[in-house]
């Protein structure tokens, strides 16, 4: 298996190899197209100087003003009428040039050799120490023209390459620093994918992609997570029947102790008659309690329809409705502002619960005369806000508002099961929406639905 140390350690070599080639290439194109030009007419102006101080201020000893040359740091190639080669300042590694060069080099015209030096690509013509990489001049001798080829020697050289220095660390610091990050991006992106899957098991969906694939310390992790979340889903969905069967066989015994319960408030009197009544409630309680249960399995199953045309405000009227008895008993009055053309594609029922449990919050919230205010209408998408002005909430209670079973020290009864906002919540994901809250204590909340 491929490690993800031995991963790292190779791709830190590539780049750092393909730095250097780049830094390389840049540098040598840019002594190309820039440098070599001007390198080759410092050494020509310098040629043409040194040919006019010898013909005009010196006794014409040839081999005095080679070796002049040669102490001044040039290396000189030097071709005698009779075909003898003298060489001043060093050797060149390679001496060959043709005799047709020579001989117009005799005659007077000048070989640019440094400056047609031609491109190689890994190759710096500024270090090829060959004959055809200098500039070629005459100068007149006691026995004839000689033919001089001339280059400045390496120490000249090395004083000379300050900028190509420059510009190939730069070009190599860039072009490092560029792959480094596009490599380290290649190496995060199964982290990054593995971070999203966290976050998409512990909002209890399956991540869609893992690097599985991988034969590193990433693959096997990736691997083991998966059969994490498969190990999860199954304990999932033991716990979502069991909660779902309980509640079922709840549910019968349940419905027949409310009945006997009001049967018995309704016949006894004195202290009976309270017990009875107090059984009859807790039985509904619980009742109620199975029943938001069965929701959540049923949710959680996504065993759900969501082809029916719902109209929003004919909903939300049906619902205002069934709770009139409730607003009364606390006198809060509700004012709406509904948009009548406001049509979602849904489960009508699912839809009534949420605005049910929505209604049912912001009135155990709402102080005796208090207002609800319920607005249906277009935004970016169909909204639907129920405000309150009611005691609101803090930001503790905010962050595990939709959490199952939680229920906040600022709630204003003993009744509840901490499950209504978690269902409300629940159906609204469902139909591909999202609840969000809005609340100042002391001041009420608005809880928005966008559908």
């Amino acid at each position: 298996m491929r490690s993800l140390y031995s991963r790292i350690v190779v791709t830190v070599f590539m780049i750092l190899l393909l730095s250097g080639a780049i830094a390389l290439l840049v540098s040598n194109v840019a002594y190309y197209t820039w440098w070599q030009p001007s390198y080759s007419a410092k050494t020509e102006q310098m040629a043409s100087s040194a040919r006019g101080y010898f013909d005009n201020h010196t006794d014409q000893d040839e081999t005095a003003f080679y070796s002049l040359l040669a102490q001044s740091g040039y290396q000189l190639f030097v071709v005698k009428p009779d075909d003898r080669i003298m060489r001043y300042g060093g050797t060149f590694r390679d001496e060959t040039i043709d005799d047709e060069t020579i001989d117009a080099v005799r005659s007077g015209i000048a070989y640019e050799g440094m400056r047609d030096y031609p491109f190689h690509l890994f190759l710096l013509g500024l270090f090829d120490n060959e004959v055809i990489n200098t500039y070629g001049f005459n100068v007149a001798g006691a026995d004839g023209d000689d033919a001089v080829f001339l280059r400045p020697d390496l120490s000249a050289q090395i004083r000379e390459l300050h900028l190509f220095v420059g510009l190939f660390f730069a070009v190599l610091t860039a072009s490092a620093f560029i792959l480094i990050a596009l490599a380290t991006t290649l190496l995060v992106r199964p982290l990054k994918i593995l971070t999203a899957a966290t976050s998409s098991v512990a909002s209890g969906e399956r991540p869609s992609s893992l690097p599985l694939n991988r034969h590193d310390e990433i693959g096997t992790l990736a691997r083991r997570f998966a059969l994490m979340i498969d190990s999860l889903e199954k304990s999932e969905g033991e716990r979502r029947r069991f909660v779902s069967n309980v509640s079922h066989e709840f549910q019968s015994p349940l419905t027949s102790l409310t009945g006997y319960a009001s049967i018995l408030a309704d016949q006894s009197t004195g202290e009976a008659k309270e017990y009875a009544t107090i059984i009859r409630n807790e039985t509904e309680r619980l009742s109620g309690l199975t029943k938001q249960l069965l929701m959540l399995a049923r949710l959680d199953e996504a065993n759900v329809s969501l082809q029916t045309e719902v109209a929003i405000g004919r909903s939300i009227e049906d619902v205002i409705r069934m709770h009139a008895f409730e607003l009364d008993q606390k006198g809060v009055a509700v004012t709406t502002d509904l948009d009548a053309s406001l049509v979602v594609t849904g489960d009508p029922v699912l839809l009534s619960q949420v605005w049910s449990n929505l209604l049912s919050n912001a009135i155990h919230a709402s102080h005796e005369g208090g207002m609800i205010t319920i607005r249906a209408y277009e935004e970016t998408r169909p909204t639907v806000s129920i405000q309150d002005e009611g005691v609101g909430m803090d930001d503790a209670t905010k962050a595990r508002l939709f959490e199952r079973f939680y229920k906040a020290d600022l709630s204003r009864t003993s009744r509840g099961t901490g499950l209504g906002l978690a269902i409300a919540n629940d159906i609204v994901r469902l139909h591909g929406g999202e609840l969000l809250v809005t609340s100042e204590l002391g001041r009420g909340s608005v809880f928005i639905v966008r559908l």
